[in-house]
This record gives C-alpha cells, sequence and structure tokens, in this order.
C-alpha cells in the first residue's frame, strides 16, 4: 500500500476530538480547520454535538463518508476499539497520538500486543501508538500535537524528516530552520507498532519533492532491508542522512526506556551506513551541512579538490582537513598556471592551495578571473573558495552566482566573515544553490559526504550495469555431516575451507586410540599436534595444542599425554582424534563470518593476536564481496604495511589473502541457512601464499 493517503488525505476523523487546543484532541482539530487544509475534517466525540460550529459525530461508524486518516486522541485502553471501528469505515490509515503502551512496561506491551491484533484485523496501517503526528506542508497538514504544531509557518523545503523521538524532531527542524535549511515533511515515529521508519523511508525515496531524508533513528528490526532501502538511495540518488543513538551501553538503555525499541550492535548498522546511500550524522549541524551541499544537484566526478583562498593560514587548515577526509589537493595544469600568472601578484602562490593573497581581496575582477582558471582545471572536480571580502562583494556575488550556473562543477564557499557580516551578497549566492559554511572544518565535512556520496552511487550503477547473475554459478556443496549442530570439530571445519578453495596446511588425521603414527612421516617437521573435538572449540584452554614437534619419535608420547591432561582439564569432551600439521610462518591474520538474523552475513578481516581483540584493528563488509573490495579490506587496516614489507619485512601475497577474504563471504551468504559463524584463526601469510592454520565453522 502506498502512503499517499496519509499524508494527502482528503478526509480526516479526528477521534477524541476536543474543543480544548491545549490538547492532544485539540490542536490536531484546530490547525486543519484553520490553517489552509482544503479536505474535509470530522471531529469525533460521543461527550460533544458541535465544537466550533463545526457537527461533531458521536462514532466513527456514524461519520458521513470514509476518512483517508484518523487522528487517535484517546485513552490508550480505547485505542484498539477505535482501529476496529476505522477498519470496518474504511479508514486505512490512522496516526496514533495516545501513549501508554509498551513504553510504560509490561502492563504497556499487553495493550500494544491487543493493538497489534487489531491493526492486523481491521487492515488500518497506523503511526505510532505514542507519537507527536506528522505533518506535510505542502498539503497543510498538520496531524499532531506539541510544539512542532504549534509552529505553523514552517519554511517547507525538500527535506523530510522520521524521527522516533517526537520532541527531539522539533528541535531539529528549528535548527534547521534558522540556518535556512527547510523540512515539507516531518514523522514521529514512536512505538512502531504497525508502520515503522524503514517504511517512511521507502515511501519518501520515491516521492518526487524529496531530495534529502533525515532519520533520527534509535533501533530497527530489520537490517536487511534497511541495507536495500540504503541501495535504493544510491539508485535514486537521495541521501538518507542517519543520526543513529543508542550505540553505547548505558545509550542502548536508554533507547529501550524512551520508545521500547531493542538496539543492534552499532557495528552491524555502521556497516550498512557504508554501503548504502547514508550519511551519518553526529549533530544537527551536519544534517544542515548536508543538506545545504546536497541542494545542489551537481555532483563531483572525483575526490579532487582546488582551495582558493586569500588567507595562507585558511588554506593551511583547509588543506589538513582535506587530507583526513580523503580529499586530494591535485598540483595546478599549465594551463591554469599561465592563466593565474598574468591575473595575480608575483607572491602569490599557485600551487593548491592558491593564494591569491590580500592584494586582490579588494579586486573583483581579477578574484573572478582567477576563480574561473582554477575551476576550468582538468584536475579539479571540485572547488572550495574563501569569499570575496571585497567592498563591492554585491557585484562579485552576481558575477560569480552566474559563472557557478554554468560550470558542472560542485563549489562550496568557505566565508571570511561571520554569515551576518556577509548579509548584503549572501542571498545572491544561496539563490544560486552555491552552498556556504561558516566554519572551514564544517565545509570539508559537507564537501566529504559529498563525494562519499556520488562515488559509492557511481559504484552501485556501475556494479547494476555489470554484474552477472550472481559472483559465481554454482555455490560449492560444503561437505557438513549428517546432522550437524552447534561447532564443526577443526578436521570437519577445514573440509569446509577446502570445499571453497582456501588453502590449509599439510596434515594427517589419527583417530582417538590409534597407536599407529607411522604415517606422519610423509609430513614436514617441525608440526603442531591438536586435539580434534566439537566440543573443544577453544583447545588451547583444554591443553589441547602442542607447537612446534620437531622429532617423529616424540610424537607417540605427546599424543599420549595431551590425552590424559585434555580429560583432566575437561573429562565431559569427546575426542575425536588429533590433527598433525606442518607449521606455518608468516604474518597473522584473522578472517570471520558471521550470520546475523537481522542484517544479513558479514565478512571480517584483522590483524591476528592482541591487534584484533584490544586495538579492533579490524575491516568489515556485507558479504559477498569480489576480490577487489577484499584487498581493500585489507589495505585499510592499521596494520597493513607488516605485510607490505614493513621495515625490509617479506612483502606477503595480497592476492591470497584478497582471495580468501572473498570466498569466506561467498561461503557464508551461499550457506546463509546452515552456517552461522566462520572463523579462520590465524590465517598465516607469507610471499607464495597463505594458509588457514585453525579453523572453526559453526552450523545452525
Amino acid at each position: 500500500m502506498t502512503l499517499h493517503a496519509l499524508f494527502n488525505p482528503g478526509a480526516v476523523a479526528i477521534i477524541g476530538a476536543t474543543q480544548d487546543t491545549r490538547r492532544a484532541g485539540g490542536q490536531p482539530l484546530h490547525s486543519l480547520t484553520h490553517l489552509d487544509y482544503t479536505g474535509r475534517v470530522y471531529p469525533v466525540n460521543p461527550r460533544y454535538t458541535e465544537i466550533d460550529g463545526r457537527p461533531c459525530y458521536a462514532s466513527v461508524e456514524a461519520l458521513p463518508e470514509p476518512c483517508d486518516l484518523a487522528v487517535i486522541a484517546v485513552p490508550a485502553a480505547e485505542v484498539p476499539t477505535a482501529i476496529e471501528a476505522c477498519g470496518r469505515r474504511g479508514i486505512k490509515h490512522a496516526v496514533i497520538l495516545s501513549a501508554g503502551f509498551r513504553e510504560i512496561g509490561e502492563r504497556g506491551a499487553a495493550l500494544e500486543d491487543k493493538l497489534q491484533r487489531a491493526l492486523q484485523t481491521s487492515g488500518v496501517r497506523a503511526t505510532g501508538p505514542n507519537c507527536i503526528g506528522m505533518m506535510n506542508l505542502r498539503s497543510r497538514v498538520f496531524a499532531g500535537f506539541g510544539a512542532a504544531f504549534r509552529k505553523q509557518d514552517w519554511r517547507g523545503g525538500p527535506v523530510a524528516m522520521i524521527s522516533q523521538s517526537g520532541g527531539f524532531a522539533y528541535s531539529i527542524m528549528t535548527y534547521c530552520e534558522e540556518a535556512g535549511i527547510g523540512f515539507d515533511h516531518m514523522v514521529s515515529t514512536g512505538n512502531e507498532s504497525s508502520l515503522s521508519t524503514l517504511d517512511f523511508i521507502e515511501y519518501f525515496l520515491e516521492d518526487e519533492g524529496t531530495q534529502l531524508i533525515a532519520v533520527y533513528m534509535e533501533g530497527i528490526g530489520d537490517g536487511r532491508r534497511l541495507r536495500a532501502l540504503g541501495q535504493r538511495a544510491l539508485e535514486t540518488g537521495k541521501p538518507i542522512a542517519v543520526w543513529k543513538v543508542g550505540n553505547t551501553r548505558a545509550g542502548s538503555r536508554a533507547a529501550v526506556s524512551h520508545t521500547a525499541n531493542l538496539t543492534e550492535d552499532y557495528d552491524w548498522y555502521r556497516d550498512a551506513f557504508r554501503e548504502g546511500g547514508f550519511i551519518e550524522i553526529r549533530e544537527i549541524y551536519d544534517l544542515i551541512d548536508a543538506a545545504r551541499v546536497f541542494r545542489s544537484h551537481k555532483r563531483p566526478r572525483g575526490n579532487r579538490v582546488a582551495i582558493m583562498t586569500t588567507s595562507g593560514g585558511a588554506g593551511v587548515l583547509l588543506t589538513d582537513a582535506c587530507e583526513q577526509a580523503n580529499l586530494v589537493l591535485p598540483p595546478m595544469t599549465a594551463p591554469t598556471l599561465d592563466a593565474l600568472k598574468p591575473v595575480l601578484p608575483d607572491f602569490a602562490s599557485t600551487a593548491n592551495p592558491v593564494d591569491v593573497t590580500a592584494a586582490i581581496a579588494q579586486k573583483a575582477p581579477e578574484f573572478r578571473a582567477a576563480t574561473l582558471a582554477v575551476l576550468g582545471d582538468a584536475n579539479v572536480d571540485m572547488l572550495i573558495l574563501r569569499s570575496y571580502p571585497g567592498r563591492d562583494a554585491t557585484d562579485w556575488a552576481h558575477h560569480f552566482a552566474a559563472d557557478a550556473a554554468a560550470s558542472d562543477k560542485p563549489i562550496l564557499i568557505s566565508l571570511t566573515g561571520t554569515a551576518a557580516a556577509s548579509a548584503a551578497w549572501l542571498p545572491i549566492v544561496d539563490a544560486a544553490q552555491v552552498p556556504w559554511f561558516e566554519a572551514p572544518t564544517r565545509l570539508v565535512y559537507a564537501a566529504s559526504v559529498l563525494n562519499d556520496f556520488t562515488r559509492k552511487r557511481g559504484q552501485a550503477l556501475e556494479a547494476a550495469r555489470t554484474q552477472s547473475a550472481g559472483m559465481h554459478s554454482v555455490p560449492p556443496r560444503l561437505p557438513l555431516p549428517p546432522n550437524a549442530a552447534g561447532s564443526l570439530d577443526e578436521v570437519q571445519s577445514k573440509a569446509c575451507l577446502e570445499a571453497y578453495g582456501i588453502a590449509v596446511p599439510r596434515r594427517l588425521f589419527i583417530a582417538a586410540g590409534a597407536a599407529d603414527t607411522a604415517a606422519v612421516c610423509t609430513l614436514q617437521f617441525p608440526v603442531a599436534v591438536k586435539v580434534v573435538s566439537a566440543d573443544l572449540p577453544h583447545k588451547s584452554e583444554a591443553g589441547g595444542v602442542r607447537l612446534g614437534i620437531a622429532e617423529k619419535n616424540d610424537l607417540k608420547q605427546i599424543l599420549t599425554d595431551m590425552h590424559l591432561g585434555v580429560l583432566a582439564r575437561r573429562p565431559e569432551a569427546r575426542i575425536r582424534g588429533w590433527l598433525v600439521e606442518e607449521m606455518a610462518s608468516g604474518v597473522e591474520l584473522i578472517v570471520g563470518a558471521l550470520n546475523n538474523p537481522s542484517f544479513g552475513p558479514l565478512v571480517m578481516v584483522g590483524m591476528g593476536g592482541v591487534q584484533a581483540e584490544l586495538l579492533r584493528d579490524v575491516a568489515r563488509r556485507y558479504a559477498p564481496i569480489d576480490v577487489d573490495t577484499a584487498r581493500d579490506m585489507v589495505l585499510s587496516l592499521r596494520g597493513a604495511p607488516l605485510l607490505q614489507g614493513y621495515r625490509g619485512a617479506t612483502v606477503c601475497d595480497f592476492d591470497a589473502v584478497a582471495q580468501i577474504v572473498s570466498r569466506v563471504s561467498r561461503m557464508i551468504a551461499d550457506h546463509a541457512d546452515a552456517v552461522a559463524e566462520v572463523e579462520i584463526n590465524p590465517l598465516m601469510v607469507s610471499g607464495t601464499g597463505a594458509v588457514a592454520v585453525d579453523a572453526l565453522i559453526r552450523v545452525r
């Protein structure tokens, strides 16, 4: 079902209507009847025969026509009955302002269960309960109550706001309004008993008038759908600016107590945001800056930035910030240098950043000529310009607006003073949709998110053009034992890895109780000996690992001693036998994969040992991934120089590592219904390959 009728109702019923505009049933009635809404409005309340000269109906059944929307403001216990009545009268959408459901605990949760049953049987799709409502400024629909709805003269604009906190949404909109950023829509989702944040994101992604979607998010229940919407955002070119909260342990508890939304581990959200068309914001100003830079439809072709300034200090600051944001400052080309030479004084800097000096600060023609030269440079994808501070700034702004409109490259202006000090000419630039910023670092943040979104969109569109039916046609079969459940032992786990072409050390399995170890003579010593038991996923803790055994003659006694030692520590463990393996050397990595019930399969790679656990030096992506993406993951690790011959060490085989990470990602994606977790720890990487020294697979 489309949500068009929810946001653009032809007729609205106010269930629990009252003449007191300070109450939840009175404010929306007043707004819808006094503030240019052109549809029909029907108060419903058996206590009144009329309100403000308008007939008031005793029940939903008594309404003269089926409405598109019902705004419900009755006590919580009466809401399920009201929803059932809406269903019988053909009302398909509701905004439930009433509170007192699962957010108050066990008693409210039972009532919310009753409400959900009413929603399912009635066919009504509801916003809320426990929300402040929604507004659509285009249709003048104010279906809510509170401070946001008492302010009826919102600026309006191409941003849609979705918030899992009602009151804070008003704060966000207020700050943005003062900064010149307008919202056409705002919806408070409350407990999301019916319609969810994801439903509204999906609606606004397809809404022609919406250019950017802002989301205040505490938690969602369907990570896969969140990821799919992120991909759709890239397809439509509409960024989703998401402010994810409840990421710490204390914050997570606060989110549960606030709207009863259980928050997943933040890492899963972060990875979803990274792969899709999301912009993660950390404060209100990030949203303002993102909205400002995306208002223009110009997108950079790459991450090459030119900085032009009248202040050397500002140029250095901007350069540092750009480098930290992965924005590259290329040198100016020869034609640009030739164009700048007659315009700038000899002591100007024509490197990048281009410092035109204070001598040009009062010469608008020369400043304009320099701007056009730098903007036209073939090496430049995006221009950062410190604004012209001269006396004739207004004339300059008119010429600049025309020059900016003629270029397909984004231009971002860093103000030399405050917005108030630039009030004479700033509206001219603003009308030309050139984004401007008072703080240089905020400008670089905006340039960075613009570049990141554009890059991800280009990659997604290219992948859609070139991707075949799948990364591989027929997934390899896993040699899983019959009725496998829980952890596989190491022999079984490595057999699964080999099915995907992942190298493991040469090895020999010795069954429990077998005394003959003569077959190990085919192995190259030194060797490692490990207990094989599905009951012992952490073999070392049970004394089930011995490394560096140099002599074959020592092996039989070592097996006997280890057997006794393991049983002494874990007498309940079922020992299937012993694995004798050739020792491997190199740099240790950890490669793993998980299947999250909500978000789906994910692969990770990190530096081995304490670097993964203590420093969290890991990279994560949702599976499956190709080899190039896997290589980028490895290169992103802080410990990557250890694989690149740091201080004369051996250069490791990056291709082998990337192949293994990609293949593990395929395994977890191909067999998501069977495999819960894959862990290779360590993966030993040398200059000529990589082998999975230890492996653990958990099945569902």
